[in-house]
Formats: C-alpha cells, structure tokens, sequence
C-alpha cells in the first residue's frame, strides 16, 4: 500500500471515529436535556413513590407546544383551562423553553385507571413560550376519597436551564378542606400563590390561573 492510500484510509478512519462521538455527544445531550431523571441519584429513586417521581410518566414527548389537553372530551367533570406563567428565581424574568408535566386526579378523586392510586391516567406535558406561558385544559380534580385534602393539580419541572423540581400543587378557593391557616400561609407568596379563584366562562368553563417561581437546584430527595 503506498503512502497516498495509508494517508487515505487514516483520514476515512478518523472521520468515522469523529461522526461517531458526535452522534454519541449529540445523543448525550438530547438524552441529558430530555431526560433530567437519569442523573438523579439511587437514593431519590427509592424514595419514588414518597417524593413523586412514580407519578411521572416517561420518557417525554419529542415535540412539546405550551398548551395541551390531557382530559378527553368525553371525560366526566368540569371542563378547566388554567393559564400559566413560569418566573426564573428572581420572580421577575419569565423563564422560556422550560417543560411543565401536570397530573390530576379525575372527578371521583383517583389517579389511575380502575380508581388505583398510580401512575396517572390524567397527565401531560407543555413547554413555556418566550413569555414563560402555558396553558393546561384539563377537569377539575375530585379529592381523595375518604381524605381531607383538597383537590389540587401537580406541576413538575425541568429544562430552560433549570433543574428537576416539584412545585406546591395548584388549589382551588371554596374548597371545603382548605383551612385558614393554609390561605393566610398561601397570601404571604403573593403573587406566587397557589389556592387560586375558579371562574366560570363561555361554554361553562372553568377558568384559573397561576404563576410558578423556579429553584436553582432540584428538590427532589
């Protein structure tokens, strides 16, 4: 072989080694950006059912928009939009390209089909806009039978630059479970808080919204 053809085939091997890493890297990152769970430690893992993490439906979408629908038409209870709008820590500065997974409970108040308690049967996902907003349609969620905590939707979080995070979930003013104590504690996020007024609009539709702060780092033990 003379030393043009070695020359050659060196440089064939080396491009193919090179697309090679970068399909792994890009694999990697798509992975990494779409899947924040894999890095999280063995010790969050066990605690699953405890801090939430059974409740999250995996993996996620490819192509995500920042309004989804995750109750059927044809799903018994109330219609309910809820509008939503995303903050960096500051509160100040709406956080773009950051995923939203919510789940509820259906009318009756259970999770999973057949009344089991997971994973969600009522659940999806969205991604904020550049203004860091959302829109959920779903019902509004029963409470727990034979519970008394009030009926409540769950937000989880991650990309945009931000980490894995549950948020306090979503409440509704007039529920019979929620105490004063809790809406005095609730008025101090100001305009963070989480027991939000229910409206009911055009097409009997019920209408609320809520705006979410992000943590720097996850909260997930």
């Amino acid at each position: 072989m003379g030393h043009q053809d070695q020359t050659d085939q060196s440089r064939r091997h080396f491009l193919i080694k090179a697309a090679c890493l970068s399909s792994v890297s890009i694999t990697a990152r798509h992975l990494a950006a779409q899947e924040p769970f894999d890095s999280l430690p063995a010790s969050v893992w066990q605690n699953a059912r405890r801090n939430g993490l059974i409740m999250i439906h995996r993996p996620t979408p490819s192509h995500l928009s920042r309004r989804t629908q995750i109750a059927a038409n044809d799903e018994p209870g109330d219609p309910l939009i809820v509008a939503g709008q995303v903050f960096a820590p500051d509160g100040l500065v709406p956080a773009p390209g950051v995923t939203v997974y919510a789940y509820n409970t259906d009318a009756q108040g259970y999770y999973g089909e057949n009344q089991k308690e997971y994973p969600p049967r009522i659940y999806g996902w969205m991604k904020t806009d550049a203004e860091g907003r959302f829109e959920l349609r779903t019902i509004r969620p029963g409470c727990y039978p034979g519970m008394q905590v009030p009926a409540h939707i769950h937000f989880v979080l991650w990309e945009g630059g931000y980490p894995l995070q549950w948020t306090e979930q979503l409440e509704f003013e007039g529920d019979r479970y929620i105490t004063r104590d809790a809406l005095a504690k609730d008025a101090l996020r100001g305009d963070f808080n989480t027991i939000q007024r229910l409206n009911r609009a055009e097409h009997d539709v019920l209408h609320c919204s809520i705006k979410i702060k992000l943590q720097r780092e996850t909260n997930f033990h």
